[in-house]
Protein backbone atom coordinates (compact mmCIF):
# COMPACT_ATOMS: atom_id res chain seq x y z
CA UNK A 1 0.00 0.00 0.00
CA UNK A 2 1.46 3.44 -1.31
CA UNK A 3 0.54 6.44 1.46
CA UNK A 4 1.67 9.82 1.67
CA UNK A 5 3.83 10.18 4.32
CA UNK A 6 17.80 0.60 -1.78
CA UNK A 7 20.39 0.99 -4.45
CA UNK A 8 19.60 0.56 -8.04
CA UNK A 9 22.22 -1.85 -10.31
CA UNK A 10 23.02 0.24 -13.70
CA UNK A 11 22.42 -1.87 -16.53
CA UNK A 12 21.45 -1.15 -19.91
CA UNK A 13 17.98 -3.00 -19.48
CA UNK A 14 17.21 -0.25 -17.13
CA UNK A 15 18.06 2.65 -19.20
CA UNK A 16 16.25 1.08 -22.04
CA UNK A 17 13.26 0.73 -19.33
CA UNK A 18 13.97 4.30 -18.56
CA UNK A 19 13.60 5.70 -22.16
CA UNK A 20 10.89 4.29 -23.34
CA UNK A 21 8.94 4.98 -19.75
CA UNK A 22 10.15 8.64 -20.05
CA UNK A 23 8.54 8.69 -24.29
CA UNK A 24 5.34 6.74 -23.18
CA UNK A 25 5.01 9.30 -19.93
CA UNK A 26 5.30 12.46 -22.47
CA UNK A 27 3.03 11.30 -25.14
CA UNK A 28 0.29 10.21 -22.68
CA UNK A 29 -2.31 12.93 -23.03
CA UNK A 30 -5.29 10.67 -23.77
CA UNK A 31 -8.87 11.86 -22.38
CA UNK A 32 -9.68 10.11 -19.09
CA UNK A 33 -11.76 6.91 -19.91
CA UNK A 34 -13.11 4.11 -18.01
CA UNK A 35 -11.08 1.90 -19.92
CA UNK A 36 -7.08 2.03 -20.79
CA UNK A 37 -6.32 3.44 -23.98
CA UNK A 38 -3.56 1.44 -25.83
CA UNK A 39 -0.79 3.92 -24.40
CA UNK A 40 -1.73 3.80 -20.76
CA UNK A 41 -1.38 0.16 -21.38
CA UNK A 42 1.79 0.45 -22.95
CA UNK A 43 2.66 2.93 -19.89
CA UNK A 44 1.35 0.23 -17.44
CA UNK A 45 3.25 -2.71 -18.95
CA UNK A 46 6.47 -1.19 -18.91
CA UNK A 47 5.85 0.28 -15.33
CA UNK A 48 5.26 -3.69 -14.39
CA UNK A 49 8.65 -4.31 -16.12
CA UNK A 50 10.31 -1.63 -13.57
CA UNK A 51 8.52 -3.30 -10.70
CA UNK A 52 10.03 -6.99 -11.93
CA UNK A 53 13.33 -6.29 -12.75
CA UNK A 54 14.00 -4.02 -9.74
CA UNK A 55 12.03 -6.14 -6.98
CA UNK A 56 13.36 -9.55 -8.61
CA UNK A 57 10.70 -11.17 -8.94
CA UNK A 58 9.54 -13.01 -12.78
CA UNK A 59 7.02 -11.26 -14.43
CA UNK A 60 3.53 -12.47 -14.01
CA UNK A 61 1.33 -14.53 -16.45
CA UNK A 62 -1.75 -12.31 -16.22
CA UNK A 63 -1.18 -8.35 -16.57
CA UNK A 64 -3.03 -6.88 -12.92
CA UNK A 65 -5.56 -3.81 -14.70
CA UNK A 66 -5.05 -0.51 -12.91
CA UNK A 67 -8.33 0.78 -11.51
CA UNK A 68 -8.42 4.29 -10.37
CA UNK A 69 -10.48 5.38 -7.50
CA UNK A 70 -11.45 7.97 -5.11
CA UNK A 71 -10.27 8.46 -2.01
CA UNK A 72 -13.95 7.33 -0.45
CA UNK A 73 -12.64 4.00 -1.94
CA UNK A 74 -9.60 3.61 0.16
CA UNK A 75 -11.43 4.84 3.38
CA UNK A 76 -13.94 2.84 2.83
CA UNK A 77 -11.77 -0.27 1.95
CA UNK A 78 -8.42 -0.08 2.73
CA UNK A 79 -8.88 1.71 5.81
CA UNK A 80 -12.00 0.40 7.37
CA UNK A 81 -14.19 2.89 7.41
CA UNK A 82 -11.70 5.93 8.34
CA UNK A 83 -10.23 8.44 6.58
CA UNK A 84 -6.55 8.19 5.51
CA UNK A 85 -3.84 8.99 2.78
CA UNK A 86 -3.84 6.36 0.75
CA UNK A 87 -3.35 6.71 -3.09
CA UNK A 88 -2.60 3.17 -3.92
CA UNK A 89 -3.31 -0.10 -2.87
CA UNK A 90 -3.19 -4.31 -3.58
CA UNK A 91 -5.38 -6.23 -0.97
CA UNK A 92 -3.84 -9.64 -1.45
CA UNK A 93 -7.44 -11.03 -3.06
CA UNK A 94 -6.11 -13.04 -5.76
CA UNK A 95 -7.64 -10.35 -7.94
CA UNK A 96 -5.56 -8.95 -10.65
CA UNK A 97 -6.81 -5.43 -10.30
CA UNK A 98 -4.13 -2.89 -8.23
CA UNK A 99 -6.33 0.40 -6.96
CA UNK A 100 -4.57 3.85 -7.53
CA UNK A 101 -5.73 7.11 -6.43
CA UNK A 102 -8.13 8.89 -9.27
CA UNK A 103 -5.24 12.05 -9.06
CA UNK A 104 -2.49 9.90 -10.23
CA UNK A 105 -3.93 9.18 -13.55
CA UNK A 106 -4.09 12.94 -14.02
CA UNK A 107 -0.81 13.34 -12.78
CA UNK A 108 0.84 10.51 -15.33
CA UNK A 109 -0.59 11.76 -18.44
CA UNK A 110 1.17 14.83 -17.83
CA UNK A 111 4.45 13.39 -18.80
CA UNK A 112 6.03 17.35 -18.89
CA UNK A 113 5.72 17.55 -14.88
CA UNK A 114 7.66 16.24 -12.51
CA UNK A 115 4.51 14.86 -10.72
CA UNK A 116 4.17 12.62 -13.56
CA UNK A 117 7.60 10.51 -12.98
CA UNK A 118 6.18 10.40 -8.96
CA UNK A 119 2.69 9.37 -9.85
CA UNK A 120 4.33 6.09 -12.18
CA UNK A 121 6.43 5.26 -9.03
CA UNK A 122 3.11 4.91 -6.63
CA UNK A 123 1.88 2.27 -9.84
CA UNK A 124 5.36 0.31 -9.68
CA UNK A 125 4.78 0.46 -5.89
CA UNK A 126 1.59 -1.17 -6.18
CA UNK A 127 2.69 -3.47 -9.33
CA UNK A 128 5.39 -4.60 -6.38
CA UNK A 129 2.51 -5.78 -4.25
CA UNK A 130 0.83 -7.72 -6.88
CA UNK A 131 3.98 -9.50 -7.41
CA UNK A 132 5.18 -9.99 -3.81
CA UNK A 133 1.01 -11.33 -3.53
CA UNK A 134 1.93 -13.29 -7.24
CA UNK A 135 4.89 -15.00 -5.70
CA UNK A 136 3.48 -16.59 -2.89
CA UNK A 137 0.54 -17.62 -4.65
CA UNK A 138 -1.61 -14.79 -2.90
CA UNK A 139 -1.69 -16.95 0.14
CA UNK A 140 -2.20 -14.53 3.45
CA UNK A 141 1.25 -13.28 5.54
CA UNK A 142 1.61 -12.04 9.00
CA UNK A 143 2.51 -8.59 10.20
CA UNK A 144 5.88 -9.40 10.18
CA UNK A 145 6.00 -10.07 7.32
CA UNK A 146 4.00 -7.24 5.62
CA UNK A 147 6.53 -4.53 6.91
CA UNK A 148 9.20 -6.65 5.30
CA UNK A 149 6.95 -6.34 1.83
CA UNK A 150 6.03 -2.89 2.54
CA UNK A 151 9.99 -1.56 2.80
CA UNK A 152 10.49 -3.45 -0.22
CA UNK A 153 7.88 -2.24 -1.98
CA UNK A 154 9.20 1.23 -1.08
CA UNK A 155 12.67 0.14 -2.20
CA UNK A 156 11.49 -0.35 -5.21
CA UNK A 157 9.64 2.41 -5.77
CA UNK A 158 12.92 4.49 -4.22
CA UNK A 159 15.08 2.78 -7.14
CA UNK A 160 12.87 3.67 -9.79
CA UNK A 161 12.88 7.39 -8.71
CA UNK A 162 16.80 7.51 -9.03
CA UNK A 163 16.93 5.69 -11.79
CA UNK A 164 15.11 8.69 -13.54
CA UNK A 165 17.93 11.31 -11.80
CA UNK A 166 15.33 11.88 -9.22
CA UNK A 167 15.40 11.63 -5.19
CA UNK A 168 11.65 11.87 -3.31
CA UNK A 169 11.62 10.50 0.02
CA UNK A 170 9.09 7.88 0.15
CA UNK A 171 8.57 5.04 2.55
CA UNK A 172 9.21 7.74 6.26
CA UNK A 173 6.17 5.81 7.61
CA UNK A 174 8.24 2.38 7.69
CA UNK A 175 10.75 3.83 10.08
CA UNK A 176 8.42 3.32 12.74
CA UNK A 177 5.74 1.14 11.87
CA UNK A 178 5.76 -1.83 14.20
CA UNK A 179 3.30 -5.02 14.68
CA UNK A 180 3.03 -4.10 18.48
CA UNK A 181 -0.60 -3.62 19.07
CA UNK A 182 -1.78 -4.93 16.04
CA UNK A 183 -5.01 -6.64 16.42
CA UNK A 184 -4.52 -8.98 14.36
CA UNK A 185 -1.44 -10.41 13.07
CA UNK A 186 -2.93 -11.35 9.71
CA UNK A 187 -5.02 -7.63 8.71
CA UNK A 188 -1.13 -6.41 8.28
CA UNK A 189 -1.56 -3.48 6.15
CA UNK A 190 -3.30 -1.90 9.17
CA UNK A 191 0.09 -1.36 10.96
CA UNK A 192 1.46 0.24 8.34
CA UNK A 193 -1.58 2.46 7.95
CA UNK A 194 -1.37 4.02 11.71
Amino acid sequence: MWSKGSGLRSTSSCRVFALSVALLLSASASAYTATPSAKENEIYSALLGWAAQLSGYPRPAVMPEVQFVSQEFFNTNACHQKQCHVWGWYPNTGRHVVYVHEHVRALLSDGSDEKSLFAASIIVHEFTHYLQAANRGFAPYRCEEALQLERQAYSVQSAFLVSYGRYFQVGISMHNASCEGSASETTAHEAVIH
